[in-house]
């Protein structure tokens, strides 16, 4: 195991970064969530003499951790999340290949990096996780999405991403990786049409039953995550079930934290990464995200004032662009 990859397990863009490097190097794939970030650094040791890390934000707490994996292996950095400079100055500091850039997608970003090892279907691939994230419009996906029938890729992105967040299982998504990094169709791959298709069902009937489980405040709803869908869907329905600016879902950890993903409407004037950050950090623990996308880990205590943070940052503006 020469080549590993460390890519965010929870949505389309770090699954397509983990199949790109499984095709191109044959990296041995670790998918983690944000809280299995750190253990995951720490369980790479030698004789692994290279390392991505994809689609997953660097905490400064963690630059310690890949500072040390330096000393004996080579370590790249892809992602798109806002990141302070100071973290970025440190691993480059440190002799990490920083690959970032807030304006593309991380699988495009990479597609980018190794470009001339890489062919038409990859492009392909990427393009499926820029859809996903909503990142179609960044300056490299955009050049992408016009040499392609925007509607296959995009009903081939829109299957992938709802069968991920129909079936969260680490198993089935290391299986989707396996098949995408031999540039598999997304509805040819095993269980994913069907995943997909039980994820629309779901989601017609949370629509239906989320406005009597949610709680509102004036421009936000939140509710706790239901079996069978992850926070990030759940809370994005929530948009549409209250017809409120952001929906907040949530998860109880065994750990005593809460595991929160915030989503926004397109055209929210407020970053919801940065808030996210922030906010996380006031309450104990840590968070962030894209604009209209992000997520948080906090201690549960917290997690009421935490929302009502939220709720006090959106009444600061007027929600929505017009």
């Amino acid at each position: 195991m020469k080549t590993v990859c460390i890519s965010h397990a929870e949505d389309a863009d770090g699954i397509i970064c983990a199949a790109v490097l499984k095709h191109l190097l044959d990296a041995h794939t670790l998918l983690v969530a944000y809280d299995d970030l750190e253990e995951a650094l720490k369980s790479v040791r030698p004789p692994v003499e290279e390392v991505y890390i994809c689609d997953l934000n660097i905490r400064k707490e963690l630059c310690k951790e890949v500072e040390r994996i330096t000393k004996f292996s080579s370590v790249t950095f892809v992602d798109h999340h806002p990141t302070e400079a100071e973290v970025i100055k440190r691993l480059q500091h440190s002799g990490v290949t920083v690959v970032y850039s807030t304006l593309d997608c991380s699988s495009v970003l990479l597609f980018s990096h190794h470009q001339e090892k890489l062919d038409w279907k990859a492009a392909r691939l990427v393009v499926y996780a820029a859809i996903s994230d909503h990142f179609e419009d960044g300056p490299i996906a955009s050049k992408l999405m016009a040499r392609l029938d925007r509607h296959f890729v995009e009903h081939e992105a829109l299957i992938l991403t709802h069968a991920l967040h129909r079936k969260a299982t680490s198993k089935f998504r290391l299986m989707v990786a396996n098949e995408l990094s031999k540039f598999s169709f997304p509805h040819k791959v095993e269980g994913v049409t069907e995943a997909a298709l039980g994820y629309l069902e779901d989601a017609v009937e949370l629509l239906e039953t989320l406005p009597k489980k949610a709680s509102r405040l004036e421009k936000l709803a939140y509710v706790e995550g239901v079996q069978g869908m992850t926070i990030g869907a759940v809370a994005g329905l929530l948009i549409d079930a209250m017809n409120v600016d952001v929906g907040v879902c949530y998860k109880r950890e065994e750990t005593g934290f809460m595991s929160i993903s915030i989503r926004g409407q397109r055209g929210i004037e407020l970053h919801l990464g940065e808030i996210a950050k922030r906010l996380a950090k006031r309450h104990g623990g840590f968070g962030g995200g894209h604009n209209t996308a992000s997520g948080a880990s906090i201690p549960r205590s917290n997690y009421i004032e935490f929302v009502k943070d939220i709720e006090r940052e959106l009444k600061k503006t007027n929600g929505r662009r017009e």
